[in-house]
C-alpha cells in the first residue's frame, strides 16, 4: 500500500535535503551540494526560479516553518551560484528573491544579493545601475539586521564607489585647467551666489523661475557682482533646457546693465550626483548655472525640497556670499543686496556666532517681475516689516517640530535676533555651504521635518539666525494655503509616503539628528560619504569635462551631522522648546521673544479687534 504524501512528510525529505547538501559544502563539492538544494526546493513545490501561477498556491501554504526552511534553501543554493566554478550570478539573484520572499529577515539572503550585485552589474550591457542600487539597499538593510558587520560596511562601500564610478562618463580627458572668466576675477571678493530652485515638472516653476531672476537683477545695487544658481525639474528631454531662452538671456544681460550681446543655448555639461546623471548649463560667461534634474531618482524616489536645494548649491563656484531660496516665485525690494550686506556686517557686530539673516516673505497677488511695492519711497527705502518662523507645537506622528508664519508690525531698524531659520529666504556667508548643506538624505521627509533637523545642524555648528532690519522680498499667496501646509505638517499627517523603507531609513537619520545625548551614526552616514559636497571653485570653467567636479565626503569628511560647536540644550533654551518632552513655550512660538507684542496678530492687537467688531456690532441692537 502505497504511502500518503503529505506536507510535513515533503518537509522532512526538504529537510534533509538540505542536511545533505550542507555536508557536501564542508567538502568542498558545492556542484552536489547545489543539487541537492534545488532538489528540497522543488519538494516544497517551487518547480521554477521565480514564483509563477503555479508555485503561488504551493508557496500560500507553507506555513511559518516551512517559509523559513524554503528560505535557507534558496539562499544556501545562491551561494552555490556564486561560486567561482559555477559563475551564475543572475541565478543566484533570483534564489536569494525567493529566499527574501519566504522570510524578510533572512540577513544573509541580502547579503548575498548585494554581493552578486555587485559583481553581476560588470556582466550586463543594460540595466547595471539598476542593480547597484538594488545592491544597496540590501546592504543597508543588511546591517539593520546586523549592525556590526564588518564585511557588510566594506561591501556598502564598494557598492556606492562601484556605482558613482559606473555612471560617469567613461575614459573623459582632462582638460587643461583654464582660469577664471575675467568678470568673476573683478568681483570675486563681493559677489553674491543666488541659489533657488524648482520642485515641480508640471507646475509653475518654468515660468516664475526666470521672471523672479529678472526681478533680482533689475533691483540689484552691485549688478556685476551677482551670480546664480539654479535646480529645477524638468519635463522635456535631458538635453532640452525648457527655459532661459536667447531671449530671455539677452533681457538678463539688459537688466545687469551690460548693453545687448551675442548668446545662445550652449550644450550643456553631464555630471553625476550620487549616481544621477543631470545635465548643466553655464549661461552668460557663468553668470547663470542652471542643473536639469529628473522628476525620479532612479531608486524610484520623487525629488523634493531637500534634494533640490541640494542640487542647487552645487552650482556654487566660490563667491562669499549666498542668498538662498526655495520660493520659485519672488519679487525683489531695490537695493535689495546693498541692505542684506549691510545688515549682515552689522550682524556680524551683535553675534557671539557666525549670525544668518533668515526670513519669510510677505505676499502679494502675482505681479509682473518689474513690480516695485508702493510701501518703498521715492529713494528706494524699504521699512515694510518682515515676517519670521515661529514654532506652533509637535508633531505627534514624527516628533518634529511644526511652524507657521507670523509678522513684525513693525521694521527694527537693525537685525534682530530669532529662533529658527527659513528655508524660504536666508542671506548669509557661504561658509554655511561648506559646513551645513542641505541634506538630500531627508528628501523622504516632509518639510517641516527638514526645517526641524537643519535648525539643529546650524545651531551646533555654531550659526546664529537673525531676521533683516526689513522685508526684502515678496511671495506668490496663490499657493498660501499648500504653503502653510508643509510648514505645519496637516498635509497628509503621519502619511510615510509611496517608498515607506525609504522613509524609515531617513527618519532613522533625523532621529539621530534630533538626540539630545547623543550623535551617533546611522545606516544611511555611511552612503553619505560619497555625496558630492559644494567646492570653492569655478568648475564650470576649470573642470568642464569631469563628471563629478565636486569633492565628497571621504576627501573632506562628514558634512551632514549635527554639529559640536553648541549643543542641544542650548538650542532648547534658545528656541523655547523641549525636545525630549516634545513641548513648545511661549519663546518659541514668539520667533524666540519673550513676548508677542511686536507682532501683527499679537494678543493685544487681536482683542483690540475682537472689542472693536463687537463694538461695531452693537450699533445695530435695539
Amino acid at each position: 500500500m502505497l504511502s500518503v504524501v503529505t506536507p510535513e512528510s515533503k518537509r522532512a525529505h526538504a529537510k534533509a535535503l538540505k542536511e545533505e547538501g550542507n555536508d557536501l559544502t564542508r567538502e568542498g563539492n558545492r556542484t552536489e551540494a547545489l543539487k541537492k538544494y534545488e532538489k528540497g526546493i522543488r519538494f516544497l513545490g517551487l518547480m521554477n526560479y521565480q514564483i509563477d501561477e503555479d508555485s503561488q498556491a504551493a508557496f500560500d501554504a507553507l506555513d511559518e516553518e516551512g517559509c523559513e526552511l524554503l528560505s535557507i534553501l534558496a539562499s544556501n543554493a545562491a551561494q552555490m551560484y556564486m561560486d567561482p566554478k559555477l559563475r551564475q550570478l543572475s541565478k543566484a539573484i533570483q534564489r536569494c528573491d525567493l529566499a527574501i520572499q519566504a522570510n524578510p529577515d533572512n540577513a544573509k539572503a541580502y547579503f548575498r544579493r548585494a554581493t552578486a550585485a555587485y559583481e553581476h552589474a560588470d556582466n550586463v550591457a543594460k540595466g547595471a545601475d539598476a542593480i547597484l542600487a538594488q545592491g544597496q539597499k540590501d546592504i543597508r538593510r543588511f546591517l539593520q539586521l546586523d549592525q556590526g558587520s564588518a564585511a557588510g560596511r566594506s561591501l556598502q562601500e564598494k557598492l556606492a564607489r562601484k556605482r558613482q564610478t559606473l555612471l560617469g562618463p567613461i575614459m573623459r580627458e582632462k582638460a587643461e585647467p583654464e582660469s577664471e572668466p575675467e568678470w568673476f576675477q573683478q568681483v570675486r571678493k563681493r559677489s553674491i551666489f543666488v541659489c533657488m530652485c524648482g520642485t515641480l515638472a508640471s507646475g509653475r516653476d518654468q515660468i516664475d523661475l526666470p521672471e523672479t531672476l529678472l526681478s533680482m537683477a533689475l533691483h540689484a545695487k552691485d549688478k556685476k557682482a551677482i551670480s546664480v544658481g539654479v535646480a529645477y525639474v524638468g519635463y522635456r528631454g535631458a538635453d532640452e533646457l525648457e527655459m532661459f531662452t536667447p531671449e530671455w538671456q539677452k533681457k538678463y544681460y539688459r537688466m545687469l546693465r551690460l548693453g545687448e550681446r551675442a548668446v545662445k543655448v550652449p550644450t550643456p555639461q553631464q555630471v553625476v550626483v550620487h549616481g544621477e546623471v543631470y545635465n548643466v548649463w553655464s549661461l552668460l560667461e557663468g553668470r547663470v548655472r542652471v542643473m536639469r534634474v529628473n522628476e525620479n531618482k532612479k531608486s524610484g524616489e520623487r525629488v523634493g525640497v531637500a534634494w533640490m536645494r541640494y542640487c542647487a548649491q552645487l552650482l556654487w563656484h566660490g563667491e562669499p556670499f549666498i542668498y538662498q531660496s526655495c520660493r520659485a516665485y519672488l519679487r525683489f525690494a531695490p537695493n535689495w543686496d546693498e541692505y542684506l550686506k549691510n545688515d549682515l556686517h552689522i550682524a556680524v557686530k551683535r553675534c557671539q556666532q557666525r549670525p544668518m539673516l533668515s526670513w519669510m516673505a510677505r505676499g502679494h497677488e502675482d505681479e509682473p517681475w518689474q513690480w516695485v511695492s508702493d510701501k518703498i519711497d521715492y529713494d528706494g527705502n524699504c521699512n515694510v516689516p518682515p515676517g519670521a518662523l515661529v514654532a506652533t507645537s509637535f508633531d505627534k506622528h514624527f516628533g518634529w517640530i511644526k511652524f507657521r508664519k507670523r509678522f513684525f508690525h513693525h521694521s527694527f531698524g537693525v537685525p534682530s535676533p530669532v529662533a529658527f531659520f527659513s528655508a524660504h529666504n536666508s542671506f548669509s556667508s557661504s561658509d554655511v555651504l561648506r559646513e551645513v548643506p542641505a541634506d538630500p538624505f531627508l528628501n523622504a521627509l516632509k518639510f517641516h521635518g527638514q526645517l526641524t533637523c537643519e535648525n539643529v545642524r546650524l545651531h551646533t555648528h555654531g550659526w546664529d539666525i537673525l531676521c533683516p532690519s526689513a522685508n526684502f522680498t515678496w511671495e506668490t499667496t496663490h499657493d498660501a494655503h499648500e504653503t502653510n501646509s508643509r510648514l505645519s505638517g496637516d498635509a497628509g499627517a503621519g502619511d510615510k509616503g509611496p517608498l515607506p523603507d525609504l522613509f524609515d531609513d531617513q527618519k532613522s537619520r533625523a532621529d539621530a539628528c534630533l538626540d539630545p545625548w547623543d550623535n551617533r551614526l546611522t545606516l544611511l552616514d555611511e552612503e553619505m560619504l560619497d555625496l558630492p559636497v559644494p567646492i570653492d571653485c569655478f568648475w564650470t570653467v576649470l573642470k568642464p569635462k569631469d563628471y563629478c567636479p565636486w569633492d565628497t565626503g571621504h576627501e573632506v569628511g562628514h558634512r551632514f551631522r549635527k554639529g559640536a560647536v553648541r549643543t542641544m540644550t542650548t538650542f532648547e533654551r534658545q528656541c523655547g522648546v523641549d525636545m525630549t518632552k516634545q513641548e513648545v513655550g511661549e519663546k518659541a512660538k514668539n520667533a524666540g521673544f519673550n513676548g508677542d507684542k511686536d507682532f501683527e496678530d499679537c494678543k493685544a492687537t487681536l482683542a483690540r479687534r475682537e472689542a472693536s467688531l463687537q463694538y461695531g456690532a452693537g450699533d445695530y441692537l435695539d
